[in-house]
């Protein structure tokens, strides 16, 4: 008598929402990055509906009527098909065509890992279907990898595309990219709102870096001149969230604002993460970071990795109160020796909606104990 499972007793429009809901998934990442490689020390996962059609006659009829679950493509192979095939791909991708034909005309989201594939002959099979990408995410080896490829993505037309991201699997002070990043995705990108860039940087101040809401620059450090970045951020006006993770005396040694601190505008930002990776063990100039921007909408700042004595000279700086729960207090703290004309004044220009702060510490470094003498008679 074969055993009773609940899961068999499930209506189909309830397995086909579960099934949906496992395609959303992220695939894995390091969450030990840059320390160890970001994804390419990770077991790569079996495709997802092929799995699923393979469990029971059942199921397989259900993924073979649910297209949305054949458009979500990552096109990669295990490392010992990379070592074996290299630049023949048609063995290790041919469910590729399978897979877009079975999505029936839905928007795609594509990955495409460089590490363990030939960049042209890969993007052969997905560039025909260039119309239909809504997100795309290009994972490369590190940033110095960038030049052979980012010249294959300049002609495709992707006026669908929402969210752009490229990721490095390896991220080192010392790794940088020599030859020139050209502009890419040329054509159009009208819905393209989203950029998030891992371990790399792009062509700063040129296409797709323009009309965005979402930007988020991770481990970025090589950032344009103070003038370049002010005309960056200026092409994309309605910019509402920002996220940067990086070391921070390194990017602002890159931007070199000038003495007279002139500030660049971001009218519509809303939303300000902060992340300090520290490449050695430095303070980091959160403050100076910070006033790079003028940000007079901002409602949300998260602090993370932030030594205590550097949030300290954050509240003293925009007056901020130090405890967290006093944050929509309209006292003004006795500590300030300000009149409250000019503590009014100050906080106006700097924060004036701001309505939630998040503060993540990290323990300041330890310093070593001094060594004690003793004198023999």
């Amino acid at each position: 008598m074969a055993r009773f499972t609940y899961i068999h007793s499930l209506p189909n429009e309830l397995l086909e929402k579960i099934f949906k809901f496992g395609g959303q998934i992220p695939m894995p990442m390091d969450d030990q990055y840059p320390q160890r490689p970001l994804f390419t020390k990770v077991p790569l996962s079996a495709l997802y509906p092929t799995s699923l059609s393979q469990v029971c006659i059942r199921w397989r009829g259900i993924v073979l009527q649910t297209p949305v679950l054949w458009s979500n493509l990552h096109i990669s192979r295990t490392l010992e098909s990379h070592r074996r095939l290299r630049s023949n791909i048609g063995r290790s991708l041919e469910w590729v065509s399978g897979y877009i034909a079975r999505s029936g005309g839905l928007p795609l989201h594509i990955t495409l890992d460089t590490t363990r594939l030939p960049p042209s002959e890969a993007l052969c099979l997905i560039i025909p279907y260039s119309t239909r990408w809504r997100t795309f995410t290009l994972l490369v080896s590190h940033v110095g990898s960038l030049p052979p490829i980012l010249p294959l993505l300049v002609s495709p037309r992707v006026p669908r595309l929402q969210t752009l991201a490229i990721a490095s699997d390896i991220y080192r002070e010392g790794i940088v990219c020599y030859d020139p990043l050209v502009p890419f995705f040329t054509t159009s990108t009208p819905q393209l709102s989203t950029i998030h860039l891992n371990g790399v940087y792009v062509a700063w101040n040129e296409l797709p870096l323009a009309n965005l809401l979402n930007l988020e620059l991770h481990l970025t450090s090589r950032w344009p001149s103070f003038s370049l970045l002010g005309e960056m951020f200026g092409a994309s006006p309605m910019l509402m969230r920002l996220v940067i993770q990086d070391d921070i005396a390194s990017l602002l040694r890159h931007v070199n604002q000038p003495s007279s601190k002139p500030t660049i505008e971001l009218p519509s930002l809303k939303h300000l993460e902060i992340q300090i990776y520290r490449v050695r063990e430095e303070p980091a100039d959160v403050v100076g970071l910070i006033g790079l921007f003028s940000m007079p909408s901002l409602e949300t700042l998260s602090l993370k990795n932030i030594r205590a004595e550097e949030w300290t000279a954050v509240t003293h700086q925009y007056y901020i109160p130090d405890d967290l729960r006093d944050l929509n207090s309209p006292a003004t703290p006795t500590t300030r020796r300000r009149s409250d004309r000019s503590m009014r004044q100050y906080r106006t220009q700097s924060f004036p909606f701001l309505s939630s702060l998040t503060v993540a510490y990290s323990a300041s470094p330890k310093k070593p104990h001094p060594r004690r003498h003793s004198r023999t008679a």
